[in-house]
């Protein structure tokens, strides 16, 4: 715990109150500590077969061993590919199954 001489809140609030003692000075908030956001995502549990997850790790190697990075990076390259071939089949799909 750290050491130091500490005054009672209340006692404090009351003597300011009668201007006994000076307000005491305001401290200015810290800001957030840890790594910084790289904006807002959307957490998900992700399960990755064993006999792909070294070669996960050494692709994690480029991206410093970050393998979110990683694998954010395949995600965005597939799609940057094959977004408009997803957004095809998934019309063909509504279209099948309305027709049901």
């Amino acid at each position: 715990m750290a050491r130091g001489v500490y005054t009672n809140k209340a006692a404090q609030s009351v003597a300011e109150f009668r201007g006994e003692a000076e307000p005491a000075p305001v401290v200015a908030e810290k800001g957030k500590s840890g790594r910084p956001s790289k904006g807002e995502v959307h957490k998900i549990s992700l399960s990755i077969p064993v006999e792909l997850y070294e070669g996960v790790e050494f692709g994690s190697y480029f991206f410093r061993g970050n393998i979110t990075a990683y694998i954010n990076n395949l995600i965005r390259r597939d799609l940057e590919r094959n977004l408009d071939k997803y957004r095809e089949f998934k019309k063909m799909m509504e279209e099948f199954n309305k027709d049901l």
